[in-house]
């Protein structure tokens, strides 16, 4: 996936110095511009400053791409602009680690650094922030570990970065876009008048490939899910007890009779470090957290020239 990423990210570094107003830098015009000597080159560092994944290979490759355009633009040759990683996408990092080192005109590697660094420090946060959840999971759970993965609560355009940032952490993604699966929530619902209508509805008009998932909020409106043949059920906002009794109801109805018509099931609502271990267990297949993208830290990343 890092070369789909790549094609993204380099659009989105076009954006970022486009937002800096980089054909009027001031401070690099004067420092090593116009009165200095503007075909500088200088070598330069990526260094993490705080434990973490990396998950930058997609951007490097990015960055490597339009850097070498950029510098031929401005008359240096096709190679006086390169960039080397130094760790494979989903390793952790420590503070103090290079990650990839830069070589190139001054000029181009000022300008580029912060959007660069913006977008690498954005999805190797996601990276970080899944792989300590997954950890959690997987130990609270360890027989039959739910997969960890986030929702749709992601800025325009930067969708597809996040979803790899999650991956390179061992998340699995959720559906990458409204026609990647069926899932009712409670204004479709509203909408529709009924559980059972909002899935007899999308049952009609879906692809047949794609699951019927749906979101409830307490036990009776499970039931009626389960009823309507739901293939997934999402416990939206439930207590541990809740999610508890919700299984064991579960188990009730199909482990004897029919096992295989058993829908998954997905905990959401209010998930984090703090919390997500309690829920993992079986029973419970998916566990979904906005958190990942929508609030995520970045990870802490400098670039540095040599001196």
């Amino acid at each position: 996936m890092a070369h789909i990423i790549s094609g993204e990210a380099k659009s989105l570094l076009k954006l970022g110095l486009a937002d800096d107003g980089w054909p009027w830098d001031w401070t690099t015009l004067g420092s090593i511009g116009i009165h200095q000597d503007p075909q500088k080159k200088v070598r330069a560092q990526i260094i993490a400053k705080a434990p973490g994944i990396w998950a930058g290979a997609g951007i490097v490759s990015a960055v490597q791409n339009l850097g070498s355009e950029l510098a031929a633009e401005a008359g240096f040759s096709s190679n006086s602009f390169s960039v080397k990683s130094l760790v494979k996408d989903g390793t952790a990092v420590k503070p103090g680690q290079r990650v990839c080192e830069w070589y190139g005109p001054a000029s181009l590697i000022l300008g580029l650094e912060r959007p660069f660094l913006n977008l690498a420090s954005y999805s190797s946060g996601i990276a970080t922030a899944t792989h300590e959840l997954v950890v959690q999971v997987k130990k609270a759970c360890p027989k039959k570990t739910p997969r960890v993965t986030a929702t749709r609560k992601t800025l325009p355009g930067y969708r597809n970065l996040a979803v790899y940032g999650l991956q390179m952490g061992g998340g699995i993604p959720h559906r990458i876009s409204l026609s990647g699966g069926v899932l009712i929530k409670e204004n479709h619902i509203a909408a529709a008048g009924s559980i059972t209508e909002a899935i007899e509805g999308c049952r009609a008009v879906s692809p047949h490939g794609l699951k019927i998932e749906i979101e409830v909020k307490s036990i009776d409106e499970m039931e009626e899910a389960l009823a309507a043949h739901a293939e997934v059920i999402m416990l939206d906002n439930f207590s541990v007890e809740e999610v508890r009794k919700a299984i064991m109801l579960l188990e009730k109805k199909f482990s004897k009779s029919a096992p295989h018509a058993r829908p998954l099931i997905e905990v959401s609502g209010g998930l984090n470090a703090s919390n997500i271990g309690r829920y993992a267990m079986i029973g419970v297949d998916i566990l979904s957290v906005g958190a990942l993208t929508h609030s995520v830290k970045a990870l802490d990343l400098s670039l540095l020239i040599d001196q």
